[in-house]
């Protein structure tokens, strides 16, 4: 028994070392890793940007009707001549637009060297310029080459001063050479550790002229303090500060937006009052002549045009559509909450639900991935988590197959330790070496399973001898001294039977509670409660008459139906019945009372006995267990309410015990009822 007891606590011991609980824990701080990893490291920045493009197709809208782009094109070119035009054009056209009376005019044109062919073209549009009042013009903030420092090109002074907006027109592209984001902000870091003259872009100039611009959108420069860890750097060369990057929502695909011809402006070949109250930018469409873009929506077959890409920004800026980029600690947060999310469920499932789960899930945040930009207008970079999310069935697995590895290689241990006290060689599993591990601890368990079958099978061959080669030889000697009793009164032979009999009952109660123990579910039958238990009352009534109990019933004549065997539950309840009235005081009454509340039975058994101390009541149902003292008989073996708790849990019932000294004790058992259908 110690040595039962001692194997008990070190399998219960190796169940807490292999909780599911640490498994998942173990997974979520991989994943976490892997999610964190990932997303810092940017390794798979073409991943992310994928989903971002994708989600173009969310978004696609009609153009804006009030921004036009005066198009520098093919025909232009043709009708006018080779660029670059005389500035007198740019004056002609800007007259034009102001007639019109456009919102603002955005030039997307770099005038950053004088006109040495007609000086005084120059004088003539910086007057048309200044005239108009809403005209933008462009600077751009470059790095020639890798290590250079940064250049800054602007317009002329004359058109500088009469302008009434400037925004760098510098859009910067993505590793993979897409054209995605801008900057608000960019400015050049010189020596002093200062900020020299943040410009904003474009698209924030244009709007702040026409009176569009969101207040979201800062139309002052932000303060910026560099660390002194920079200081060498800066000191050295001027680099390139770049402030609050956001990603344009394109609106579709190069043309879009409404073109006009240059040549066309110039003719006043456009309907009247066209471009009234109308964002008008001037740039280069042409083939070869102005900066091409490859962006998400065009992809490298059709660059998109530099000018109908600040028609995007601007139309998204004015419409607060900028997507913005999350910071990279609550990336970070947000990613590992979602990798560790399908751990919740894992445990739960089986393998191939499981793998289902991962899927779908897996399905659901790239969904996400793509929605979240286009209607929340936030970039989260969502390779991290899915990464980590394609990860999670591998590892869960590993996880689960090395628990379970470890988990058999301990039960095999300790079956081998116990089967040795058995009979069986330990040589004989120890020998079973595969090369596949897996395949080795497979046959060790089927050698354990057939040497554990065969032990059943001693077991039932054990019951049998019992039932039969021991029980059929005590009950003919106990025939045959009760005969010789009478004839000669010899006191042995009352003596002999008495110990006869007492080794029959506990002969008799063991086969019983084992054949509790092994009873098949599958085999249940339908059972008639009350019929079942008019019939154990019937089968007490001599043992009540000779101990002068009278048998008060109360039965629910509402039919009761349960699933059990009829032979165990019968003796089951006629050993409680027998029980109460061994115990109860002569000439009083054992109350049996059945009755059905919801889907049970319930069956209460009251005697009139001396009662159970409380402290005494959990060794009723143990097996060779009896209570000492003036509430246990003289004579017994401990089996009967063990075959009665046994064979109440296999019937998925539940018994229990009220008591108090001297004033007897009640058995209750509830049952589980079945609904029968009969045939009419």
């Amino acid at each position: 028994m110690f040595a039962n007891a001692k194997n008990d606590y070190a399998r219960k011991t190796m169940l807490k070392k292999l909780t599911p609980m640490d498994d998942r824990l173990f997974t979520a701080l991989v994943l976490s890793i892997i999610a964190v990893t990932v997303t810092l490291s940017a390794i798979f920045t073409r991943f992310d940007n994928l989903h971002a493009d994708l989600g173009r197709y969310l978004s696609a809208s009609p153009a804006p009707a009030d921004i036009v782009i005066v198009a520098i094109d093919e025909q232009s070119l043709s009708e006018i001549g080779r660029w670059p035009w005389s500035r007198n054009l740019h004056a002609s056209l800007i007259h034009k637009l102001q007639a019109e009376q456009a919102k603002v005019i955005g030039f997307d044109v770099i005038f950053s060297e004088p006109d040495h062919v007609e000086p005084e073209a120059d004088a003539a549009l910086a007057q048309a310029i200044k005239q108009a009042g809403n005209v933008v013009l462009p600077m751009v903030l470059e790095v020639p080459y890798m290590g250079a420092p940064v250049k800054l090109t602007e317009p002329i002074a004359p058109l500088l001063e009469a302008a009434a907006g400037l925004g760098r027109v510098h859009v910067p592209l993505d590793v993979d050479g897409i054209a995605r984001s801008i900057y608000l902000w960019e400015g050049i870091r010189g020596s002093g550790l200062r900020v020299d003259d943040l410009r904003r872009h474009f698209s924030q100039a244009v709007l702040g002229v026409a009176g569009q611009l969101p207040n979201n959108i800062a139309n002052a420069p932000p303060q910026i303090k560099p660390s002194a860890a920079n200081a060498t750097l800066l000191q050295v060369n001027k680099t390139l500060l770049s402030l609050d990057k956001r990603r344009v929502k394109f609106l579709g695909p190069p043309g879009h937006f409404q073109r006009v011809s240059y040549q066309q402006v110039l003719n006043g070949q456009y309907p009247a009052h066209f471009f009234k109250d109308k964002i008008v930018i001037v740039g280069a469409t042409a083939a070869g002549l102005g900066d091409a873009l490859p962006t998400p929506v065009s992809a490298l077959s059709q660059p998109m045009p530099g000018v109908e890409f600040h028609a995007n920004a601007i139309a998204g800026m004015r419409s607060e559509n900028l997507i913005r980029h999350v910071p990279i600690w609550f990336s970070c947060i947000l990613l590992v909450v979602l990798s560790v999310l399908p751990l919740l469920f894992l445990p739960r499932l089986s393998p191939f639900k499981a793998l289902c789960l991962v899927a779908t899930y897996y399905l659901m945040v790239t969904f996400l991935a793509i929605a979240l930009p286009q209607y929340v207008n936030l970039w989260v970079p969502p390779a991290g988590a899915l990464v980590a999310i394609l990860l999670t069935y591998p590892i869960w697995s590993w996880r689960k197959l090395e628990s379970a590895q470890v988990y058999l290689d301990n039960a095999l241990k300790e079956l081998q330790a116990e089967l040795g006290q058995l009979g069986v060689e330990k040589a004989n599993l120890e020998s079973i070496q595969a090369r596949d591990e897996m395949q080795s601890r497979i046959t060790k368990v089927e050698i354990t399973s057939q040497f554990l079958r065969e032990s059943q099978q001693k077991r039932l061959d054990t019951l049998a001898f019992i039932s039969h080669d021991i029980r059929a030889p005590l009950a003919s000697a106990i025939m045959q001294l009760e005969e010789a009793e009478t004839e000669t009164s010899n006191k042995p032979a009352v003596r002999v039977t008495q110990m006869l009999n007492r080794a029959l009952n506990m002969a008799d109660e063991f086969l019983q509670s084992s054949r509790a123990e092994m009873v098949d579910a599958s085999k249940f039958s339908d059972i008639q409660v009350n019929g079942l238990l008019q019939e154990a009352l019937d089968d007490a009534y001599t043992l009540a008459q000779t101990n002068h109990i009278k048998l008060n019933a109360n039965l629910s004549d509402a039919p009761m139906w349960i699933k059990g065997n009829y032979g165990l539950l019968q003796r089951a309840i006629a050993n409680i019945l027998s029980n109460a009235i061994k115990y109860s005081q002569p000439n009083t009454a054992v109350q049996v009372m059945l009755t059905k509340v919801d889907d049970e039975m319930v069956l209460k058994i009251t005697d009139t006995g001396p009662g159970i101390p409380p402290e005494k009541i959990s060794k009723l149902f143990k097996r060779f267990s009896r209570v000492e003292g003036e509430y246990q008989l003289p004579v017994g073996t401990g089996l009967g309410l063990y075959f009665v708790d046994v064979t109440i849990q296999k019937h998925h019932g539940r018994i229990f015990v009220e008591s108090m000294l001297h004033e007897g004790t009640t058995f209750t058992i509830k049952l589980p009822l079945v609904a029968i259908a009969f045939e009419a």
